[in-house]
């Protein structure tokens, strides 16, 4: 397997590329991939050399019912890839809520792979009351390929696929 690419450098040569995405449906399915864009993120990004992690803590988010064993994955590569000296691991829901200065409230939130409805009470999720669609940006950009399909253009590369997403979210 050659070493892929991230960031700026994947989209600058996502013509000639076919690009992968670790995480689907806000589940990270592809951990070799993963780690991957998270070193890339650590060392190139952030600056933080190799063999430092224990220095600093990391605040991961996750999804509302994310797997256990995903989360479990998450703290383990966290912990004894990195070595990070302290993980948090936090729903996504609410945080968004703490950022408005809030603790109490329904957060909708669509992303790419998956849409969550969660309603948090005093900054506790209510599991319970969760709903989850697998409908999404995703879905959306796939939708219009279709459409275009439909009015002769043809799409077949992951770069194809990522121009009709940039189209979408110019509109």
């Amino acid at each position: 397997r050659i070493p892929g690419m991230c960031g700026d450098e994947c989209a600058e040569n996502r013509h000639a590329l076919d690009i992968s995405y670790p995480v689907s449906n806000a589940i990270i399915k592809d951990y070799p991939d993963m780690i991957h864009l998270w070193d890339y993120t650590f060392h190139n990004k952030l600056g933080i050399e190799k063999g430092s992690f224990g220095d600093h803590k990391i605040l991961l988010t996750e999804p509302p019912l994310n797997p256990t064993e995903n989360r479990k994955k998450m703290l383990e590569t966290m912990f004894e890839h990195y070595g990070f000296g302290g993980v948090n691991v936090q729903i996504q829901a609410v945080l968004t809520l703490y950022g408005q200065g809030i603790i109490t409230g329904l957060v909708v939130d669509s992303g790419d792979g998956v849409t969550h409805m969660v309603p948090v009470f005093e900054a506790h999720c209510l599991t319970h009351n969760i709903r989850r669609m697998n409908l999404a940006g995703h879905d959306i950009t796939e939708y219009l390929i279709k459409l275009l399909f439909l009015r002769g253009y043809s799409f077949n590369r992951t770069a194809d696929f990522d121009t009709v997403r940039q189209i979408k979210e110019a509109l």
